[in-house]
């Protein structure tokens, strides 16, 4: 009850505005699927502790149709006590997307180039970021890096295992985690076999 009392309470006050945390890693749930993810967040080293603390669970992104059929084109989401969705805009066309969180925070991510999923176009139209592939052949490493926002690096823990992801995440607080979620989402749904 008392630990599910300040989760309640961490939830409403990153709601409320306060500026997007670090997040460090994205995992699969379970090792033979690709259809929900557990994302993580690096809580700040304590004066006079002597090793950083364990990750901590921050959010979770999961297929919609999960029990249904598997239909990659809508997504579920919870990130720092904020849900939503993510959706293909048009179901037969995955070079565009559209997250909402059920607050109203509205991002689109769009392909740069059409028919070519290495380098995307991430805006909630205060905020446009370009997201790219370092590999136009292989998707294990992806970033953003923008001179007035920031650096946003993720790749793969194993070498063509799109399983569990490392993040550096160096944006700063303009950018929302909405909007890092939608980098995050970018990767895992490009590099994530689809059987």
């Amino acid at each position: 009850m008392y630990r599910h009392s300040w989760s309640l309470l961490l939830g409403l006050l990153l709601s409320q505005g306060l500026s997007a945390q670090a997040i460090s890693g994205v995992s699969s749930r379970w090792s033979d699927s690709f259809v929900e993810w557990e994302i993580f967040i690096q809580p700040e080293m304590i004066s006079g502790e002597d090793e950083p603390p364990e990750e901590e669970l921050y959010g979770e992104l999961k297929l919609r149709w999960l029990n249904v059929r598997e239909d990659w084109s809508e997504w579920d989401f919870e990130l720092g006590g904020r849900r939503g969705t993510i959706k293909q805009r048009w179901k037969d066309d995955p070079s565009q997307w559209e997250l909402r969180t059920y607050d109203g925070e509205v991002v689109t991510m769009r392909t740069a180039w059409a028919g070519d999923f290495g380098e995307w176009r991430v805006t909630d139209n205060s905020v446009t970021l370009t997201f790219k592939s370092r590999w136009t052949n292989q998707f294990d490493e992806w970033l953003v890096q923008d001179t007035n926002r920031g650096r946003f690096y993720i790749y793969t823990m194993r070498r063509q295992d799109p399983r569990d992801w490392a993040i550096e995440d160096e944006l700063d607080e303009t950018v929302s985690d909405p909007m890092r979620l939608a980098l995050i989402f970018l990767t895992i749904y490009n590099a994530s076999p689809k059987l």
